[in-house]
C-alpha cells in the first residue's frame, strides 16, 4: 500500500516546491497563478497519497472528495497561466470567475454526491489492492470534457504564441510536454483502462512539475519570446516605410490596421490623403484628417545612407480620433456634471413641497442680506405667516389635501413676489418672505399683498366642497438696535403671534417695541 504512495508524494513535493520557486523567480501577472497551480496539483498528490494510507471506505471516500479542491481547479489554473503568460490579463480579469463556475459546481458536486450520485454512482474498495472500484455519474464525464478543453485551450494558446517567435522554439516543446504528459497519461485511466491500481495523474504531474521547474530555471517564463509578438502586434503606434518612390516597402499590423492595408499592400502607393501630405520633403510631424472623419497624427523621418542619401521614409501613425472623441466626451461630461451640481444644489436649497427656499437657503440669504444691509446702510425686511388652524385642516380633511394647501399658497405667493424677494417653507405651516432693498412701510405694503392674495385662495376638499384658509402676518425690518438678524426674526416671528392672539387672519408690524396690527 505504502509503496504506491511515493509518486503522489513526490508530486506534491515538487509542486509544492514549484509554487515557492514561483513566490522568487516569476513576476506578475503570471506568478500568482503559477503559484496557485502548483498548489492546486500539490493537494491532488497529497489526498491521493493520504488515502492510501488507511484503505477504509469511509475514509477513502472522504480524501476523494478532498481531492477533488485540486482536480476541479488545475485546469482553470492552468488556462488562466496561460492567458496571463500571452498578455490576456485584461481578458482574464473580466472572464475569471466565469471561468469557475464548472469547478465550483464540480467541487459542489463531489461534497453532496451521497445525494444523487452525479459525480459517483457507486464507490467501493478493491479487494485486491490499495484501488477504488468506482462507478461515474454523468458530471464526471461532463467535468472531464470541460477540463479538457481548458488545458487544451491553454497549451494551444501558449504554443502558438512562443511558436511564432522562432528564436524561442525550444520553449514551445517545454509548453507542449508537460500538458500533454498529464492528458496523456489521465486520459486511458478516464476512459476506464485499469493499468495502474491508483489513479495515475500525479506520476504525470511529478515529470510536469520537473520539466516546468527546469524550464523556469532557464527563464520559460521570461515575457521575452511573447513580449516580442505583443510588441509587433500590438505597439501602439503604426510604422510604415516607404521608398523615394512613395511606394510601401514594409508596415506592422497596426499600420494595417489604421490605413485598412494588408501584406498584398507592400509595393503599392500609400492612401491618397496621407501620399498628399506626405509629397513634399520636409520631415517632422503633421495632423491628418482622412475622409472617414479620423485623425491621425503623423511623424516622419528621413532613411538614409552614410553618404546623407535619402532611400525611403519612416512613418510614424497614431490614430489619435478616440482622444479627440475622449475630449469631446470630456467637455460634454464637464458640462453634464455642473448641470448636476446646479441640480443637487437646487434640491438642497429647496423644499421639496413647495419648491420655495427652505429653511437652510432662507437663512443663508438672509445671513448675506444682513451683512449687506450693514455695510451699505440698506433697508432689509422679513414677513413670517402662519396658516391659520391648519391642524384643522389635516384632521379634517387629511394631510393630502393639507399638503395641497400649502402648494398652491405658495405657487401664489412666487407668483406675487419680486425676482429680489426670497419666499421660504420657514417649518410646517410657517412661511417667511424676505425683502432686500425694502422699508418697514413698503414692507407692510408687501405683507397686506400677500395676506389678501393667499386668503382668498380657493381650495377643494376630497368631496369636492369649497374652503378657505387664512393666514396671520407679522412683519419687521432691520433697526439700529438690531444685533444679529436673529433679532429681526425674533420681532417678526412677535408680530405674527400677536396677529393670532388678536383674532388671527391679519397683518402686524412689529417696530421697537411696538407691535400694531393693520388688517383683521
Amino acid at each position: 500500500m505504502l509503496f504506491w504512495t511515493i509518486p503522489s508524494l513526490l508530486g506534491t513535493v515538487l509542486s509544492v516546491y514549484m509554487s515557492f520557486y514561483a513566490v522568487k523567480r516569476i513576476p506578475a501577472p503570471t506568478g500568482p497563478y503559477v503559484v496557485a497551480l502548483g498548489a492546486a496539483m500539490a493537494w491532488w498528490c497529497a489526498m491521493q497519497w493520504a488515502g492510501l494510507l488507511w484503505h477504509n471506505i469511509e475514509y477513502r471516500y472522504l480524501t476523494s472528495q478532498m481531492q477533488y479542491l485540486g482536480i476541479a481547479s488545475v485546469p482553470v489554473l492552468w488556462l488562466s497561466t496561460a492567458l496571463s503568460y500571452c498578455g490576456y490579463s485584461a481578458f482574464l480579469s473580466r472572464w475569471y470567475p466565469l471561468l469557475w463556475l464548472v469547478p465550483v459546481l464540480t467541487i459542489a458536486v463531489a461534497f453532496s454526491n451521497e445525494l444523487h450520485g452525479l459525480l459517483w454512482s457507486d464507490f467501493d474498495l478493491s479487494a485486491s489492492g490499495p484501488g477504488l472500484l468506482i462507478d461515474y455519474g454523468p458530471w464526471f464525464r461532463a467535468n472531464t470534457a470541460f477540463s479538457y478543453t481548458m488545458v487544451l485551450a491553454g497549451t494551444v494558446l501558449v504554443a502558438v504564441r512562443i511558436g511564432l517567435a522562432p528564436l524561442y522554439r525550444w520553449r514551445l516543446l517545454t509548453v507542449l510536454v508537460a500538458p500533454t504528459l498529464v492528458l496523456a497519461i489521465n486520459l486511458p485511466f478516464v476512459l476506464g483502462s485499469r493499468y495502474l491500481p491508483i489513479d495515475p495523474t500525479p506520476i504525470g504531474f511529478v515529470i510536469a512539475a520537473a520539466v516546468m521547474l527546469i524550464a523556469s530555471r532557464r527563464r520559460l517564463f521570461s515575457t521575452v519570446p511573447v513580449a516580442r509578438r505583443l510588441t509587433v502586434d500590438n505597439i501602439s503606434d503604426g510604422l510604415v516605410v516607404i521608398d523615394n518612390a512613395g511606394n510601401i516597402v514594409d508596415f506592422n499590423p497596426v499600420a494595417s490596421k489604421i490605413l485598412d492595408v494588408w501584406q498584398a499592400g507592400i509595393g503599392k502607393p500609400l492612401p491618397g490623403e496621407l501620399a498628399d501630405k506626405l509629397r513634399s520633403d520636409s520631415q517632422g510631424h503633421a495632423d491628418i484628417i482622412l475622409a472617414d472623419g479620423r485623425c491621425l497624427d503623423v511623424r516622419v523621418s528621413d532613411l538614409t545612407t552614410k553618404d546623407d542619401a535619402r532611400t525611403g521614409r519612416v512613418i510614424l501613425l497614431r490614430d489619435v480620433t478616440q482622444e479627440r472623441v475622449a475630449q469631446q466626451k470630456l467637455i460634454a461630461a464637464e458640462v453634464e456634471m455642473r448641470a448636476l451640481n446646479e441640480q443637487l444644489q437646487t434640491i438642497a436649497n429647496t423644499d421639496e413641497l413647495t419648491q420655495l427656499a427652505n429653511r437652510r437657503r432662507l437663512y443663508e440669504v438672509l445671513t448675506t442680506e444682513w451683512s449687506r444691509a450693514n455695510r451699505y446702510q440698506r433697508p432689509l425686511s422679513i414677513i413670517l405667516f402662519d396658516f391659520d388652524h391648519f391642524k384643522r385642516v389635516n384632521d379634517t380633511y387629511g394631510h393630502q389635501v393639507g399638503d395641497e394647501v400649502l402648494k398652491k399658497a405658495s405657487s401664489r405667493l412666487s407668483e406675487i413676489t419680486r425676482p429680489e424677494d426670497v419666499p421660504a417653507r420657514h417649518g410646517g405651516e410657517e412661511f417667511a418672505l424676505l425683502l432686500p432693498e425694502t422699508d418697514l412701510e413698503k414692507a407692510v405694503e408687501v405683507a397686506i399683498k400677500v395676506h389678501r392674495a393667499l386668503s382668498v385662495l380657493e381650495y377643494t376638499d376630497p368631496g369636492g366642497n369649497i374652503f378657505a384658509v387664512t393666514i396671520s402676518v407679522g412683519v419687521a425690518s432691520k433697526e439700529a438696535r438690531d444685533k444679529s438678524q436673529d433679532s429681526l426674526i425674533a420681532r417678526a416671528d412677535r408680530a405674527m403671534y400677536e396677529t393670532k392672539k388678536t383674532g388671527r387672519n391679519g397683518v402686524s408690524m412689529a417696530q421697537g417695541d411696538t407691535v400694531l396690527r393693520f388688517t383683521s
